[in-house]
């Protein structure tokens, strides 16, 4: 059934109706995930209170003094 389905933007080769007829089909994001070792896990309580449960994905914002 969806053998023929293209997702790509030339699907009307009418440059009238479609400004991206005559483009060439280029890349326009790449995701970059590097990756992160598991290293262990927050108790339950205290990833409550950091937000995440890896410790290597807790980075906290430094805290500005009131003065």
């Amino acid at each position: 059934m969806y053998q023929s389905f293209n997702p790509c933007m030339d699907y009307m080769p009418n440059p009238m109706v479609n400004p991206y007829a005559n483009m060439k089909k280029i890349r326009l994001t790449r995701a970059f995930i590097p990756d992160q070792p598991y290293i262990s896990l927050f108790p339950l309580d205290e990833a409550l209170k950091k937000g995440t449960l890896f410790p290597n994905l807790y980075i906290p914002y430094p805290i500005k003094s009131k003065e």
